[in-house]
């Protein structure tokens, strides 16, 4: 047993609910799950810091704290019409509901390069405006920091139904009122997915105990990718995006302070991090999301890949159930922690302003987000769940392991970078400096900008033209 000391959010069911201004987080789940997501910069809550007993690569408590979110009064709520209309970008919201819900909708799914367009004309207009809509982390705190959703209060659900949630997604879910406003119905804490065979090739290790020295810190990755590269056929990641969002989880600044763009010393040592890497050859050089990267995926010659369950089940097709071609290393893939914890991605279901069907909109929300027992199927079959004592159980359940993943329970590991997400420094824009920072990078890795110094001013200098500040 080691002891350390985490966040626990103590829920007070009875208080007068004080407005505590919180950030946002980042990023969601798809095929193409995205990063990064949004939230207005305030003061973060008040918490208690205690000590707790944790097993090995597993984390107690983390309990909401109601009084640090504005909780209007709970209405009383009725269906105004007989159509339920949902709007989505893929088909996970349209099959949870048809899973996990009695209530029959009308779903328009868009796809991910058109919803916000698509959203942002229905809401403006009010014609054919859905119910209630679902956004991945990108932009979803651009609806929810705005009036064209409503606060969850407004269909009935109060906080202390909320209790068993992850804090940061709450955080996330807030608009500048500190009023929370979306549910997720999962958590997307990160680890390293990594090839067990690989492993024992060029470490000659392949057990997650073993394994888990050679990314614990950035000194100890830096060396395990110098080894890997050694043996001329194989590298420890594809993508030096593959280690943005660990990066990213050990901020302490948000982008953008005071009205200025801010750079937090942890960016200055990814780039330097990143000209290391392409410097010496220890990556294939792709991209997130293109082929040569999602190749990189099954053909042996990638290390790992770093992300939350969904990029592993979906992306990486690892999981045989929900994957019409899956991936033929299936079940030759491990999991270990990430030198830094962070989370990437989610998706929140909210009201539209123009919501017509509030008592139905908010079932699916509770049997979705809230149900227990819906929580605990997904949970059963790979899904890292928005709730605390699901995901607490699972991951001290000896018995629990998941086939594809060489019989492994990947929660104990998840399970300490999901009560250590803290989502005060994430602004409203975070998706497109993000983008904006990525493309920098690319450019001064690849030598078409020669210091840090000059890369930081072009990487300032975009996002300013590009109307974020």
């Amino acid at each position: 047993m080691k002891t350390k000391k985490i966040i626990a959010l103590m829920l007070s069911l009875a208080m007068v609910l004080g407005v505590a201004a919180c950030g946002g987080a980042e990023e969601t789940q798809a095929p193409a799950g995205e990063t990064n997501a949004p939230a207005e910069t305030t003061a973060a809550a008040d918490v208690a810091e205690t000590e707790v007993a944790e097993t090995e690569g597993t984390t107690q408590d983390a309990t909401v704290d109601a009084s640090a979110y504005n909780e209007l009064a709970i209405a009383d709520v009725a269906d105004e019409d007989d159509e339920v209309v949902v709007y989505g970008f893929n088909e996970e919201v349209k099959n949870l509901i048809e899973t996990y819900s009695d209530i029959s909708v009308r779903y328009e799914q868009q796809s991910s390069d058109t919803i916000q367009q698509v959203l942002d004309n229905v809401l403006a207009s009010g014609e054919d405006a859905p119910d209630m809509f679902a956004c991945d982390a990108d932009y979803a705190r651009k609806y929810m920091n705005s009036d064209n959703t409503l606060p969850v209060n407004d269909l009935g659900i109060a906080y202390s139904e909320l209790s068993e949630m992850y804090n940061y997604t709450l955080q996330f879910a807030t608009d500048n009122e500190n009023i929370i406003k979306g549910l997720a119905w999962q958590a997307c804490p990160c680890g390293v997915f990594y090839n067990r065979s690989v492993a024992e090739a060029t470490l000659g290790v392949s057990e997650p105990d073993e394994v888990a020295p050679y990314f614990e810190s950035w000194d100890a990755f830096l060396e395990t990718a110098r080894t890997v590269a050694e043996s001329g056929e194989y590298v420890a990641i594809s993508s030096t995006g593959d280690i943005f969002r660990a990066i990213l989880g050990t901020r302490t600044q948000a982008w953008i302070v005071d009205g200025e763009v801010t750079i937090d010393p942890c960016i200055e040592e990814y780039f330097d991090l990143a000209k290391t890497l392409h410097d010496e050859g220890l990556t294939h050089e792709t991209s997130q999301w293109q082929d040569a990267w999602t190749a990189d995926m099954s053909n042996g010659t990638v290390l790992s890949y770093w992300g939350p369950m969904w990029l592993a089940k979906f992306s990486m097709a690892l999981d045989p159930s929900v994957n019409d071609v899956p991936n033929p290393t299936t079940g030759d893939w491990g999991i270990v922690g990430a030198p830094a914890d962070s989370y990437w991605g989610g998706t929140w279901m909210m009201a539209s302003k123009y919501c017509n069907s509030k008592a139905s909109v908010a079932q699916i929300m509770r049997d979705i987000c809230i149900n227990t027992d819906s929580l605990q199927d997904m949970a059963n079959n790979g899904e890292f769940v928005n709730n605390i004592s699901i995901m607490d159980t699972l991951g001290h359940d000896d018995a629990f392991g998941l086939e594809w993943l060489g019989g492994q329970n990947p929660i104990p590991v998840l399970l300490d970078a999901a009560t250590q997400i803290d989502n005060s420094v994430i602004t409203m824009n975070d998706g497109a400096i993000n983008d904006q920072l990525n493309a920098v990078v690319e450019s001064y890795i690849n030598g078409d900008i020669a210091t840090v110094a000059e890369a930081e001013s072009a990487f300032i200098a975009a996002v300013e033209d590009a109307g974020i500040v």
